[in-house]
């Protein structure tokens, strides 16, 4: 082993496992030294019942690991208990009743464990000086990803139940005020160190609207932290209470973070909520301002409502598109449709399309979901994403 060129010796640690890894850094000095660096992967996970965030802090103080990390992922998922319990009841109703509550009082006893170091460790995930701190010694990091749709329960000795009921959307616990919090003070964390750190990539899969109606001084602040953006990815969650009374002007915040992308390659814009949230107001701040991503090459809208007129004359400025989809699945059980789609209160997807096609030079234009034209009686539920070729296939009605 000892005489084993590098080349080799570094083929076989990307295959062996972080616990035999520490122990083969033992053997000598120069496993030692070749070793240090598969202790750390680039992308550094956060879980909600882990400390996590003292690790973050520590590894951004190490000389070598700290330039290691690229990409952090803030996984918050927490479960609404409430309906979990009876999510996991009626997966196993057919089994027998002994069986049953042998199995669900072992799987809550170690879900109560779980939800005890949660509640320690999950508010502190995001506390803005430790963010501010560790970001700062971060050179390298280009990506931030924050889910509360990924399941939290992905260590093997995590029951099985547990993971399968999370596959229900009403298990998943929506904390919004938290959510909010922990988000403004993530963004305002880069924010206060782009100098040091360009982040090119942010995400954020179950985002509360309420987050682009805070004060817009300090919207204007945290949108600093947009400028460097080639890729965004925000699934915004639209409640009609208390959403409908700031709308308006969060609609305003939320395009003020969007143009500050001036650098923006990739959007994805998905809306979740009980119906098709109206966009003319993003689509006017555009407008108004006549802005264009110059270097925008994929789009995707999902889980909206706009007109032919609108929606079409903001499209077709955007003259460097290459892909364009719209809709996708939503939040959806299994058995049911797609209700990601995109709805037209006026006009008709057939004339919206021609306007897209003889106005841009698209290499790729999906659809999928809910398509409805309201006005135009026009409706396909596509629950994989097709071409929008291939649409007038479909039957319609």
């Amino acid at each position: 082993m000892e005489e084993l060129p590098t080349e080799i010796r570094r083929a076989i640690l990307v295959f062996v496992d972080i616990r035999s890894l520490k122990n083969l850094r033992l053997t000598s000095t120069l496993w030692a030294e070749l070793g240090e660096e598969y202790l750390i992967s680039s992308t550094f996970n956060s879980l909600s019942h882990r400390n996590d965030i003292s690790r973050l802090t520590a590894l951004a103080k190490h000389p070598k690991f700290r330039l290691k990390i690229d990409s952090i992922q803030f996984q918050h998922g927490e479960v609404n208990e409430y309906h979990a319990r009876h999510n996991t009841y009626f997966l196993n109703y057919m089994q027998d009743a002994d069986i049953r509550m042998e199995m669900q009082t072992s799987v809550w006893f170690t879900y109560a464990n779980l939800r005890a170091q949660k509640e320690r460790y999950l508010p502190g995930s995001c506390d803005k000086d430790a963010l501010n701190e560790a970001f700062g010694k971060l050179p390298n990091l280009k990506s931030i990803e924050v889910s509360l749709m990924t399941c939290p329960f992905q260590e093997d000795d995590h029951p099985e139940m547990l993971k399968e009921i999370w596959g229900i959307p009403s298990t998943r616990l929506m904390p919004r005020v938290a959510t909010t919090e922990r988000f403004t003070s993530l963004i305002s964390a880069v924010g206060a160190n782009i100098e040091t750190i360009g982040i090119e990539s942010l995400s954020h899969d179950r985002l509360p609207f309420e987050f682009f109606a805070q004060r817009p001084t300090l919207v204007s602040h945290m949108s600093g932290a947009f400028k460097s953006l080639t890729n965004l990815s925000l699934a915004i969650d639209y409640s009609d209470m208390p959403n409908n009374l700031h709308n308006s002007q969060a609609f305003q915040n939320l395009s003020i973070c969007i143009r500050s992308a001036t650098q923006l390659r990739t959007l994805s814009l998905q809306f979740l909520g009980r119906r098709k949230i109206d966009i003319s107001d993003l689509l006017f701040s555009f407008r108004a301002r006549s802005h264009i991503f110059k270097r925008l090459e994929s789009l995707a809208l999902r889980g909206i409502m706009s007109t032919e007129t609108d929606l079409g004359d903001f499209l077709i400025k955007q003259q460097s598109l290459k892909s364009l989809q719209f809709g996708g699945l939503g939040l959806k059980t299994r058995h049911q449709p797609p209700n990601g789609g995109v709805h037209l209160s006026e006009g008709s997807f057939k004339n919206l399309f021609e306007k897209i096609k003889n106005n841009l030079e698209l290499e790729s234009f999906k659809l999928q979901g809910d398509l409805i034209g309201v006005e135009s009686g026009e409706r396909w539920i596509l629950d994989r994403a097709e071409d929008e070729k291939d649409l007038w296939e479909f039957v319609t009605d």
